[in-house]
């Protein structure tokens, strides 16, 4: 009994240092599981149009950035990005095949109103505009992939 006591003193008297390491925990969990999402669309890769829905905004529902949707199989998905484009504007998004949540924006990749969003999705070499790996290089370095 005695050693729950000190157990419990313990704890009590260093609480703020067990809250900031887990909070350092969770924080360092948080970042690789994120980081791990981001893989995931880049190794299964299919790309399909992103819908800009809002202009950049400071905060809302979603959060900070440019608010967009895109289609994959019928669901839709809404989705906030961090670059500031024009709501009504279209554009690449790369999205995991297996995960359709997980994206990476293409805003280097505006598209036309003649192209028309894939059911399931396109290949790489499917694309309807020029998009090689080079391209693909800038935007995984942008993110540290």
């Amino acid at each position: 009994m005695t050693h729950i006591t000190k157990i419990i003193r313990l704890i009590k008297n260093n609480y703020h240092i067990i809250l900031a390491f887990t909070t350092f925990v969770f924080i360092i969990i948080a970042f690789f599981l994120s980081h791990f999402n981001i893989e995931g669309a880049k190794k299964n890769a299919k790309y399909t149009v992103a819908y800009i829905t809002s202009n950049w905004h400071q905060k809302n529902n979603n959060g900070v950035g440019t608010d967009f949707i895109y289609y994959v199989n019928g669901e839709k998905i809404e989705k906030t990005c961090a670059s500031n484009l024009k709501k009504g504007t279209r554009y690449i998004v790369l999205y995991d095949s297996i995960h359709p949540k997980n994206y990476i924006m293409l805003y280097n990749h505006q598209l036309s109103d003649k192209i028309t969003a894939p059911v399931n999705g396109w290949r790489l070499n499917q694309v309807p505009i020029k998009l090689d790996s080079m391209d693909l290089k800038f935007y995984f370095e942008e993110l540290g992939l």
